[in-house]
């Protein structure tokens, strides 16, 4: 099967301009996103631009959850909006999973078809949406999932920022490849 799940950018070694240009898109990356699970200090930082109706973000998703589930004290993971035009219904997902204090349980309940109501107050989901996806249009996202991995090398908490585009095949694929880019030995 042609899953895409590809390393695109590579920032650890560069010059230093380059360098702090890194860290400006790994800061923007992760203000405003959407905490799903973890803390936000934490060393390994997923962020997935995702949309509700996109069936490969549905399959990385629970593999992302698992690798926290075994690393909870190394992972954060955190969500991006970046529904697809061709599916017509997502944006008005997105807009309702922004506002919803439980991402997995939100997510879930629209996807069976089930009736959900935004329940944190005084949010926009709109607004959240719009603003994920002129991040995600100039950062260079262009279908999902796309994950932002930013790792931490334990002095600079976004020594390294790389995005990847595409579903994982499974869970080793994406244990060793986040393993790899971090540096962190990952269960």
């Amino acid at each position: 099967m042609g899953i895409l799940f590809a390393v695109f950018i590579s920032q650890a070694q560069a010059q230093s301009s380059e360098q702090q240009d890194a860290v400006q898109i790994a800061r923007e990356v992760v203000s405003e996103a959407q905490l799903i699970l973890g803390r936000k200090d934490a060393p390994l930082k997923i962020v997935i631009f995702d949309d509700p109706d996109c069936p490969f973000c549905r399959k990385s998703i629970p593999l992302v959850k698992q690798l926290y589930e075994k690393n909870p004290d190394k992972v954060a993971v955190f969500i991006r909006w970046f529904p697809l035009d061709f599916h017509p219904d997502a944006r008005r997902k997105a807009e309702i999973i922004a506002c919803s204090r439980d991402y997995f349980k939100a997510k879930e309940q629209l996807i069976k078809g089930k009736d959900v109501k935004p329940d944190k107050k005084n949010c926009d989901g709109k607004a959240i949406v719009e603003r994920d996806m002129e991040l995600g249009f100039k950062l260079g996202v262009s279908g999902t999932p796309t994950f932002f991995i930013i790792s931490s090398d334990g002095e600079n908490e976004y020594a390294d920022i790389k995005m990847i585009v595409g579903a994982p095949p499974d869970y080793e694929a994406l244990r060793s490849t986040l393993s790899n880019i971090s540096g962190l030995e990952l269960k």
